[in-house]
């Protein structure tokens, strides 16, 4: 019994004991692994024409991310031109077939008639023998008579569209040539203007070897000079931004070590590069649901080593924990 007693007093004093260096000894607050960035804006309106890059690209300086003009009066009537052709209008071929198709199909009745009135015609001579002969009566000559003259009106009506059809596929073919023609002038004008909208393209290289991270405008869109297209991240210089309270203002000193503790569990060193006094609202991932807004002292921590930050770089844009010894000894 006196040795289970020793043993969980032991445990008891190393648990408090623990809690206590935890609470008192060190300062543990929130961070994530960030990359050096810079923003891309410009002093004048831009309008991006095409976007070379996504989001998470690597790019070495000298590299081009994108395509742009900028703002003139003069630029949205070069742009309208420049689209306005779409040389897909086949309208002219589509007609010339359907009238071509409606005059065989007429020609076709037409021929129908022909060969009935030849019928008819046969019919008449056959019958007025017979009514010479005696062997017919006369009264029926004059049904076939009336039936060849309707036949042969119905033929006259048809030669009469055909004939229209005709006057209209010809003038359809001298619209169509003209059709060409102001369409040939349609193409020499987009590609006059083409040319003189590319000589207002430029294109924006970037001067730095990095990642590209957020892309704020799109294709075709207007950047204002207030804004930014896009940033890019500083490969090489790495860092964390962590979130102090306040209260622990006191704590903390430029060349300070701290013991970084990613979200597997690996841990490295740091030391603390710089730090402002001013406060600054804490990012809503590390902020409680329906608490106020806390504000807290951003503190810059840079890898102890080349070999420390080789291994950041893998833990690009994560949350961590930065634990802060109050006592320099125990550091």
């Amino acid at each position: 019994d006196r040795l289970f007693f020793v043993i969980l007093l032991t445990w008891f004093l190393f648990y408090f004991g623990h809690r206590m260096y935890k609470a008192y000894a060190q300062i543990i607050v929130n961070g994530q692994v960030m990359l050096e960035k810079m923003s891309v804006n410009f002093t004048d309106e831009i309008r991006i024409k095409k976007m070379m890059v996504e989001e998470g690209d690597e790019v070495v300086a000298g590299d081009s991310l994108f395509s742009y003009v900028v703002e003139t009066p003069g630029l949205n009537r070069l742009d309208k031109i420049y689209n306005k052709y779409d040389g897909n209008n086949n309208w002219f071929l589509r007609e010339k077939m359907a009238v071509t198709r409606q005059i065989q199909l007429k020609k076709s009745d037409r021929q129908g008639i022909n060969t009935l009135i030849q019928l008819k015609k046969e019919e008449l001579e056959a019958l007025k023998k017979r009514v010479y002969l005696g062997s017919e009566l006369s009264h029926k000559i004059e049904p076939v008579k009336t039936k060849i003259q309707e036949l042969e009106n119905e033929k006259s009506s048809l030669t009469s569209e055909i004939n229209v059809l005709y006057d209209y596929l010809q003038r359809l073919r001298q619209q169509e040539m003209l059709a060409i023609s102001m369409n040939q002038k349609a193409i020499e004008e987009e590609l006059a203007a083409k040319s003189a909208f590319e000589s207002l393209v430029l294109y924006y290289t970037t001067p730095i070897t990095g990642l590209i991270g957020q892309i704020q405008k799109q294709e075709n869109e207007v950047c204002y000079q207030s804004e930014s297209v896009m940033t890019i991240h500083k490969l090489g210089v790495i860092k964390i931004k962590a979130y102090f309270l306040p209260e622990h203002a006191n704590d903390i000193a430029i060349g300070d070590e701290v013991t970084v503790v990613f979200e597997d569990g690996s841990k490295s060193k740091g030391l603390v590069q710089n730090f402002y006094i001013s406060t600054y609202p804490m990012p809503p991932e590390f902020q409680k649901r329906y608490e106020p807004t806390t504000r807290s002292i951003v503190v810059d921590i840079v890898p102890k080593d080349e070999y420390e930050a080789e291994n950041w770089l893998s833990y690009y844009k994560m949350s961590v924990k930065v634990v802060k010894s109050r006592f320099k000894m125990l550091q």
